[in-house]
C-alpha cells in the first residue's frame, strides 16, 4: 500500500509545472495567436487604404470605352478603332478581358466600385505572396519584410490591366514555390495562363517564372546536394514537367490573335529596351536610375524600390552564411531586377517577386540555424509592428502619406479634381464640331475617346501598341510648332476636304501650346475650364455662333500636384 502513495506524490510533482499558467503569452497561446491575427489584419488594412486614392490615370478612359464597345458590338478589336492616323494598323488588344470586367464594374457601381476592387486585388496580390513560401516566418517578420515591397507596389497602383497581371504573377509564384511539396499544383498553370493572356500582355512573366523553376530543378538534380543547392525532394517528374510546360506554352496561343498575341510581348519589350532612347520621353519608360539622378531619392516609392532591392541582396548574403544557395530565387531576383532597372513601369512587378524572394530567403536562414525568435521577443515585435502600422494608417487618412509620396494619391475615391478634360471633350462632341481632334497631352485623348469614340477620332492616344514611332514624332513636331506659332502644322492635319481638327489642350502639360494657339490668327478658344481648353477654326466658330471662351479658369489649374515620380 505505501508504494502507490509514493507514485501518486511523484506524479503530482511532475504534473505541477504543466498545470501552472504561463506569465507571458506564448506564440502558441490563444492570446499570442490573436495578436498575430490582429497584426496581419492591420497590415492588410493599411495596404488596402493606401491603394484607395482618386483616379489620375488617363488610360482608364479608353480602356473603359473599349470594354463598353466590346460588349455592345460582340467583337474584339482587330484594327485601330480610335485614331485617324493609324486607323489601318492592327490592334492587338490583349486587355479585352480586363476591359470587359472594367466596363461591368463601372456600370454596376461607378468609379468608386472600380477603385475599391482595384485596392482589393492589390491587397490580395500581397496576401498571396505573404503565404507563398512554404516555410513561414512569424507574422511580425512577414510584415517587416513586406512593408517595403508593398510601398513600391502602390507607387503604381492605378486602375490598369497590370493590376490583374500582378495577381496572376503572385499566384504563379505561390504555385511554383510549393511544387516540391504539392506537385499536382502544376496543372493549374495552363489554366492560369489562358486567363492571363486574355487580360494583359504581361502574361509572359508567368513563363519567366516557369523557366526559372525548370532551370533550378535541373541544376539541383545535377548537383545532388553539392554547391549549397538543396537536393531534390519530391516535386513533379520530368514527364509531368514537360507536359505542363507544353500545355502552358500552348495556352498562350489561346487568344483572339493566336500567334500575334502570343508573341506580342516581344513588341512591348522592344519599346523599353532597344527603342528605349526614343520612348524614354514617356515617364513610365524611364529607368529608375535616370529619375534618381535627376530628383534623388525624395520620392517615397522610388526609395522603397531601391530599399527593396538592397534588402533582397542582404537576404541572399545572409542565406549564404548558412552555406545555402537557392537558385530559383536568385534567378527570379536577377530576372525581375533587370526589368525593374529597364523601366519604372516595372516597379510593381519587381516588388511582388522580390517580396516573395526575401521572405523565402530569411525563412530558410532561420530554419537552417534552427533558432526561431524567442516568445518574449515575438510579443515585443508584434507590439512594435502594431504601433508602426497604426501610425501608417493615421498618415494615410490624414494625408501625410500622400505628402511623403508623389502628391497624387490622397486617400479617397472618385477622380482627382480637375485632372481630366471632360468638359472640353464633351464640348468637342457637339453637333457641327469637327469629327477629328488633336489632343495634347496625348493622355487626355483617352478622355476624348470615352466621350466621343468611335464616331469621332483622335490623332494619337496613349496606346503605344498601336501608335507608331513616326506618329509619335509627328505629334511632338506639331506640339512644338503650335507652341512656336509656326502654322506649318496645319498642313499636316488638314484632311482631304481641307478641314482642320479640333485642338484639345491640357491645362497642365500643354500650357505652351495654349499660349501659342491663343496668339495664332484664325483660331478661337471656344471652351476653357481648369482642366483644359478647346480650339477650333475661327470661321467654324462663327458659323456655329460660338463666342470666345474666357481664359481665366486656365490660369489656376486644380490643386493636384504634377507627378514628381514615375507614373
Amino acid at each position: 500500500m505505501p508504494q502507490p502513495a509514493k507514485k501518486t506524490a511523484s506524479a503530482a510533482v511532475v504534473r505541477l509545472p504543466k498545470q501552472s499558467a504561463p506569465s507571458v503569452a506564448t506564440p502558441g497561446s490563444s492570446t499570442g495567436r490573436g495578436v498575430e491575427r490582429l497584426l496581419a489584419a492591420v497590415f492588410f488594412l493599411w495596404l488596402f487604404l493606401t491603394c484607395c486614392y482618386p483616379l489620375v490615370d488617363t488610360d482608364f478612359w479608353w480602356h473603359l470605352r473599349t470594354g463598353e464597345l466590346i460588349a455592345q458590338r460582340g467583337e474584339i478589336p482587330q484594327v485601330d478603332w480610335y485614331t485617324f492616323t493609324d486607323y489601318d494598323r492592327p490592334w492587338i488588344d490583349l486587355h479585352w478581358g480586363f476591359q470587359l470586367a472594367l466596363a461591368g464594374l463601372y456600370q454596376l457601381g461607378g468609379l468608386n466600385l472600380v477603385i475599391l476592387v482595384k485596392a482589393a486585388l492589390l491587397t490580395l496580390t500581397v496576401a498571396i505572396g505573404w503565404f507563398a513560401p512554404p516555410r513561414g516566418l512569424p507574422v511580425w517578420g512577414r510584415a517587416a519584410i513586406w512593408v517595403l515591397p508593398a510601398i513600391a507596389l502602390t507607387g503604381r497602383g492605378d486602375v490598369r490591366p497590370e493590376v490583374v497581371s500582378l495577381l496572376f504573377l503572385s499566384v504563379w509564384l505561390a504555385i511554383v514555390m510549393r511544387l516540391d511539396r504539392t506537385p499536382d499544383l502544376i496543372w493549374w498553370l495552363p489554366l492560369l495562363q489562358v486567363l492571363w493572356v486574355n487580360c494583359h500582355g504581361l502574361f509572359v512573366l508567368g513563363l519567366v517564372v516557369g523557366a526559372c523553376y525548370a532551370i533550378d530543378r535541373l541544376c539541383r538534380w545535377w548537383a545532388r546536394g553539392r554547391f549549397g543547392l538543396e537536393p531534390l525532394a519530391g516535386g513533379p517528374s520530368l514527364r509531368v514537367l514537360l507536359w505542363a510546360a507544353g500545355l502552358t506554352g500552348l495556352a498562350c496561343f489561346l487568344n483572339p490573335y493566336v500567334e500575334e498575341g502570343a508573341f506580342f510581348p516581344l513588341v512591348l519589350y522592344k519599346k523599353f529596351s532597344t527603342d528605349r532612347m526614343f520612348y524614354s520621353r514617356i515617364g513610365e519608360f524611364q529607368p529608375p536610375l535616370w529619375f534618381v539622378q535627376k530628383h534623388g531619392l525624395k520620392n517615397l516609392y522610388v526609395a522603397a524600390e531601391f530599399a527593396t532591392w538592397c534588402l533582397g541582396a542582404v537576404s541572399f548574403a545572409w542565406l549564404a552564411r548558412c552555406k545555402r544557395v537557392n537558385l530559383l530565387r536568385m534567378l527570379l531576383f536577377a530576372s525581375f531586377s533587370h526589368l525593374a532597372w529597364q523601366a519604372t513601369r516595372n516597379t510593381n512587378i519587381f516588388a511582388v517577386v522580390t517580396g516573395c524572394v526575401i521572405f523565402g530567403n530569411f525563412a530558410d536562414a532561420l530554419r537552417l540555424k534552427d533558432a526561431p525568435p524567442p516568445g518574449r521577443w515575438r510579443g515585443a515585435c508584434n507590439a512594435a509592428g502594431l504601433t508602426v502600422l497604426g501610425a501608417f494608417i493615421a498618415a494615410v487618412l490624414s494625408g501625410t502619406w500622400n505628402g511623403w509620396g508623389d502628391g497624387n494619391k490622397p486617400f479617397g475615391l472618385g477622380e482627382a479634381d480637375g485632372w481630366f478634360a471632360h468638359g472640353a471633350a464633351k464640348f468637342a462632341g457637339r453637333s457641327g464640331m469637327p469629327e477629328r481632334a488633336f489632343v495634347a497631352n496625348h493622355g487626355q485623348a483617352g478622355v476624348y475617346i470615352y466621350h466621343n469614340a468611335p464616331g469621332r477620332l483622335v490623332f494619337m492616344d496613349g496606346r503605344l501598341e498601336v501608335s507608331t514611332q513616326k506618329t509619335f514624332e509627328l505629334y511632338e513636331m506639331i506640339c512644338a510648332q503650335i507652341a512656336g506659332r509656326d502654322r506649318r502644322w496645319e498642313a499636316a492635319l488638314r484632311d482631304a476636304k481641307g478641314q482642320l481638327p479640333a485642338i484639345l489642350l491640357d491645362s497642365r502639360f500643354a500650357r505652351p501650346q495654349i499660349a501659342g494657339l491663343l496668339a495664332t490668327p484664325g483660331w478661337r478658344m471656344v471652351f476653357a475650364d481648369p482642366a483644359g481648353a478647346l480650339f477650333i477654326e475661327d470661321r467654324l466658330a462663327k458659323k456655329l455662333a460660338l463666342a470666345p471662351a474666357d481664359p481665366l479658369p486656365l490660369r489656376h489649374p486644380p490643386g493636384t500636384r504634377l507627378r514628381q515620380g514615375p507614373p
